[in-house]
């Protein structure tokens, strides 16, 4: 045997010594799959095999910077095969083709905000809307989506009524010129980088044949990511020499908004009805109640490949599970635990997963007000976020009206034309006269009887204004005063309309935690809430190596760690509002719960919290579905009887047998947003409390009745079971 096959299970080897032919692996999470390519390709090359002849093909430069150095240790001649992402494979061959396109080699890649830019100058010339913004995002969402289904403006017209009615108005002639704009730029965006390949393999017969040629064995990871495009770039390719070899999970498949789809490798064999199956179960990750857990879980799918992930890892401790009386709540809990557990693992082993980037504010609080390191992947900490930073340089300006570096960050935020030469101007002027620059635009304001002058004049007029509301406002509600004052929205909506929905998010989550702060502290003012969060943070060790990881439930595939918290596990947020009508989305929800739980080595803990605050409204969510799935001998209930009124919580639960019902009903527990039950109407929502005389009314919006006004001692909370 060789030596290169040494220490593979029987099924690994099986997988990696296939040579020719079309195969498709389903790697389970944990069972070893870029192991088995690496394998693979160094194989190849021993048995005959030229490297330059082998293509591998993966999502993020950083698998396929692992893949090359994996390779490398196996074999020298590793160096010379072809591993890339789809991208910039697609990008090298382009390069090399561009003439046959009618571009020249030294094309363009137009980033996101270069092609909206372009899309928009597009969108002007043919519409006098008024709205750019929303346009924009529609038109942007229009055509990735028909590139990702691998379609030109020319093919739309082929589409059936059905899928015609679904494009724009003006769907058709906007992508259309926007790709002529895109051509006489001598530039591609992200997606023409695909298309373009697939339109020389389409049409050009001598492209087609050269690369055909070029690679006689096909290696694709992460198959279930494959959008339409990118399944009919593979399946060209390979057409000589039909040695394809696919590599994925189709219960990690989580990227359905980019256009990915689970079928391409779930209908793998009817493509190639030659193909060979390997089906690889066995996770050597994760403690084997983990795995056994995460499999009980994706076992709720319907629309899946059959396969039972197995660990032979010690079966290690229980999953646990807590539910929390609201968020604050539940990052107390995931901190009070991070410090108790330090002495079985260090700070790096840690991570905490959430559903929304929003989720992070409270757990970054938590962990700076103990000191703890970390490190939040995938974005920005909280508090450096664009929106935030914004929000808050307009809060220190009112508090402080010297400060220029708050004041040089907003003077053109929304846009007020004022350029970077006009800054210049002002900042030069403020340095001769020895002034602060809000002392210099008031100067300018008032003398200066140019443009520049009229537009510093509506700055400090806007300016003052906004300090004078705030000033007067209670302090919860100066974020959605400042936001109306300089409809800040809509100026986030035209400026980043692909991330406009998180920005959003993100704002209302600030509003939170200045409303949380004024609770608390109901004498103090924006300048006590500004210092509080400022000290914070000049406490924060920036940079901080070995710090517990923060990330969204998408940034941790691929990823693992000896421990780890999954917060937020309830309706709305796992599986997530937008996904509970739709049975597909519902699959994928799950999907990704399990990506989150395959991620743990040793120890998992499930957090939900009774109450959420948003934007200062408080809502009341049941724990999620999904616990409800994995199987009960893996999971462990702590009880909570004494904060949530609980009666009979148990360390654990049959979920379907159990049933928490509410002690006495407190007053104290209704708020705006409870969900309540009345004898009469049924089950409504709570709009309002109202004191009349010793008696409390609620106004609530009931399901079926619409508004009435009733007394809280007819109300219950829900007393159904909990999950």
């Amino acid at each position: 045997m060789s030596s290169i096959l040494e220490g593979l299970s029987p099924v690994q080897r099986q997988a990696a010594t296939h040579k020719d032919g079309p195969l498709v692996v389903f790697a389970g999470a944990g069972s070893g799959k870029t192991r088995i390519i690496t394998t693979r390709i160094a194989y190849l090359i021993e048995q005959g095999v030229r490297p330059w002849e082998i293509l591998a093909v993966t999502f993020t430069n950083k698998a396929a910077a692992e893949m090359r150095q994996r390779i490398q240790r196996l074999t020298f001649d590793g160096q010379r095969c072809h591993i890339a992402t789809f991208h910039s494979a697609c990008a090298r061959w382009l390069r090399e083709f561009a003439e046959h396109l009618g571009f020249t080699s030294d094309f363009s890649i137009y980033d996101d905000s270069d092609s909206t830019s372009a899309l928009k100058k597009v969108i002007k010339s043919l519409t006098v809307e008024a709205e750019l913004g929303p346009l924009v995002v529609e038109m942007r969402a229009f055509i990735h989506s028909a590139k990702t289904n691998g379609l030109f403006p020319s093919d739309l017209a082929q589409l059936s009524p059905a899928l015609r009615d679904q494009i724009p108005d003006g769907g058709e002639e906007i992508y259309r010129r926007y790709q002529e704009t895109l051509a006489a730029s001598n530039a591609m965006d992200f997606g023409d980088l695909i298309m373009n390949v697939l339109l020389l393999l389409r049409r050009n017969t001598q492209v087609r044949g050269v690369l055909q040629s070029r690679y006689a064995y096909l290696m694709v990871d992460e198959f279930q990511d494959t959008n339409k495009s990118q399944l009919e770039l593979v399946r060209t390719l390979c057409e000589r020499h039909r040695n394809l070899f696919v590599v994925g999970d189709d219960d990690q498949s989580i990227y359905s908004w980019r256009g990915a789809t689970p079928e391409n490798i779930l209908g793998f064999e009817k493509m190639y009805a030659d193909a060979q199956r390997v089906t690889m179960a066995q996770n050597y990750r994760s403690a084997a109640n983990i795995v056994a857990a995460a499999s009980g879980l994706i076992g709720h799918n319907t629309h899946r490949a059959a396969k039972q992930l197995f660990s032979e890892v010690p079966e290690g401790e229980p999953i646990s599970y807590r539910l929390e009386s609201d968020g604050e709540m539940e990052a107390w809990h995931v901190i009070e635990t991070v410090k108790r557990e330090l002495t079985r693992f260090h700070y790096s082993d840690f991570a905490i997963f959430y559903r929304t980037n929003s989720q992070s504010r409270l757990l970054e609080e938590a962990l700076r007000r103990e000191n703890i390191p970390y490190k939040v992947f995938g974005t920005v900490r909280f508090y450096d976020r664009l929106e935030v930073k914004d929000i808050l340089a307009y809060f220190r300006l009112v508090v402080n009206p010297n400060d220029d570096v708050s004041l040089r960050r907003i003077i053109n935020v929304p846009a007020r034309a004022i350029g970077k030469k006009a800054m210049q101007d002002i900042e030069a002027h403020a340095e001769r006269l020895g002034l602060s620059l809000m002392a210099t635009i008031k100067e300018l304001g008032s003398s200066d009887g140019g443009r520049l002058g009229t537009k510093l004049s509506v700055v400090v007029t806007t300016l003052e204004t906004i300090s004078q509301q705030l000033q007067k406002a209670p302090l919860a509600e100066c974020v959605s005063l400042l936001l109306e004052m300089i409809d800040y929205k809509s100026y986030l909506q035209k400026k980043f309309p692909d991330q406009f929905l998180d920005k959003n998010e993100n704002i209302h989550e600030l509003s939170t935690a200045i409303a949380n702060f004024s609770q608390r502290n109901p004498t103090s003012s924006l300048a006590d809430w500004l210092q509080m969060v400022t000290l914070d943070r000049e406490e924060e060790e920036e940079g901080t190596m070995g710090g517990v990881s923060l990330m969204t439930l998408h940034t941790s595939k691929g990823l693992e760690f000896k421990r780890v918290f999954i917060v937020g596990v309830e309706e709305g947020l796992i599986p997530h509002r937008n996904s509970t009508d739709d049975p597909a989305l519902l699959e994928e929800e799950r999907r990704l719960f399990y990506v989150g739980m395959t991620r743990a080595r040793e120890k998992l803990s499930l957090i939900s919290a009774r109450e959420r605050t948003t934007f200062n409204q408080r809502s009341v969510n049941e724990p999620s579905q999904f616990l409800r799935e994995i199987p009960e001998r893996y999971l462990q209930c702590d009880s909570i009887a004494t904060q949530e009124r609980f009666i009979g919580a148990a360390k654990s639960f049959d979920p379907g047998e159990i049933s928490y019902e509410y002690a006495e009903l407190d007053e104290s527990m209704l708020t705006a947003g409870s969900k309540v039950r009345h004898p009469t109407y049924g089950m409504g929502i709570i709009e309002g409390l109202e004191k009349q005389f010793n008696n409390t009314k609620a106004v609530v919006r009931f399901n079926d009745f619409g508004l009435r006004k009733v007394s809280v001692s007819q109300l219950e909370l829900p007393g159904s079971n909990l999950f």
